[in-house]
């Protein structure tokens, strides 16, 4: 089925009570999972890291690996693991963060800067790196463009379910040439900051408006064209964009949406976009339906416009995550709520996905990182 194993690692809610939504996995489970996807298609799970809601797994230099810990208690944690050949984890060191929620971490080009999101209040943190560990704080800021009596921070979770649009919740951020894109769900905007490398700083330009309530969650940069592609959670829809570095010294969208794709077959379900990424290749871009519990698939044309040309079942409920094997031939799907992982063939060719037989019981997964 596959080339060869392949190692991984899947990061699991261990606290479902200290999250912004509200996870109804049928029990928590213990923090970073090591495992191996083995040739034949089976799952075979190694040691595990005791860790607080290791949301989001990041590559750093050097066999490490950043763990973002959420939880909306207190400040976010970033945990920096040293990652051994057998897969498992060693913790090297920790590094607070400014906000609640914490999210995503993305490093600079260079290395030597990481800007964190911290998804509660929006704040978007900046810190120095050295050799993969990152220093304090040095540029902290909350992002939105409101007036300042037209919106409110959310106070608790149940106001946070009900009222996700009321102040801005920020989810990633990516790196592009001379800036940086962080898609903002409360906005319903992607914001464009230019990035100094001389200063490691942002300095925002503008942002760039998306639909009224589509929620922009989060981004697929194309590896060769000037393409970006975002998932807007609350309208179920994928939105393909052009970038442009022209004129680099002008102040203008760098980002500008051209076509919106919906990722569902039937729209007027309850669901939500979760992750989205592309294939090895990039011919094919899939996009999880949170509720629809389902997989969409997308063809990526030569000029990076996309065509869905399927909807597949993720064999579970609430898909919150999923990752492609380096060689295209397999989908692994983290099936929060469910408990679960179910692996699914891929067509190379077609894009094609497969349920296959084999599923592992992993409590609470949320997000999956190949290794």
């Amino acid at each position: 089925m596959l080339e060869q194993d392949y190692q991984l690692l899947v990061g699991t809610y261990s606290d479902l009570d200290a999250l912004a939504h509200q996870p109804y996995a049928p029990s928590p489970g213990k923090g970073i999972y090591s495992m191996t996807l083995r040739a034949d298609g089976t799952l075979a799970q190694g040691p595990v890291m005791a860790a607080l809601n290791p949301a989001v797994l990041i590559p750093g230099p050097d066999s490490t690996m950043y763990g973002i810990l959420e939880t909306i208690r207190e400040n976010g944690t970033v945990v920096r693991y040293r990652v051994h050949a057998d897969g498992s984890l060693t913790e090297l060191e920790t590094w607070g963060a400014s906000g609640k929620s914490t999210c995503y971490l993305a490093l600079a080009p260079a290395g030597d800067a990481a800007v964190v999101i911290n998804y509660w209040d929006a704040t978007i943190d900046v810190a120095p790196v050295s050799n993969g560990v990152l220093g304090p704080v040095h540029q902290s800021f909350v992002q939105f463009h409101r007036a300042e009596d037209t919106w409110r921070q959310v106070e608790n979770r149940e106001d946070h379910w009900g009222n996700r649009q009321v102040g801005p919740h920020a989810h990633c951020a990516h790196f592009w040439h001379d800036w940086v894109f962080i898609p903002d769900l409360g906005e319903n905007a992607v914001f464009q900051y230019r990035w100094d490398p001389a200063t490691l700083q942002l300095s925002k330009e503008l942002h760039i408006e998306f639909e009224a309530g589509s929620g922009p969650r989060h981004m697929a940069m194309h590896p060769e064209l000037d393409i970006c592609y975002v998932s807007n959670e609350l309208f179920n829809t994928v939105s393909v964009a052009r970038l442009d570095a022209s004129d680099p010294d002008v102040l203008k969208p760098r980002l500008l949406p051209f076509q919106y794709e919906s990722t569902l077959e039937n729209r007027d379900q309850v669901s939500y976009v979760s992750e989205i990424k592309l294939s090895p290749d990039a011919r094919f871009l899939y996009v999880s339906n949170r509720g629809d519990n389902s997989l969409a698939i997308f063809a990526v044309a030569e000029d990076g416009s996309l065509t869905r040309t399927g909807v597949v079942s993720t064999g579970g409920k609430f898909p919150r995550h999923f990752a492609i094997t380096p060689d295209g031939k397999a989908v692994v799907v983290a099936n929060q709520d469910s408990g679960h992982l179910r692996v699914l063939a891929r067509n190379v060719e077609t894009g094609e996905l497969t349920m296959t037989d084999e599923v592992i019981e992993i409590a609470a997964p949320n997000y999956i990182r190949f290794l």
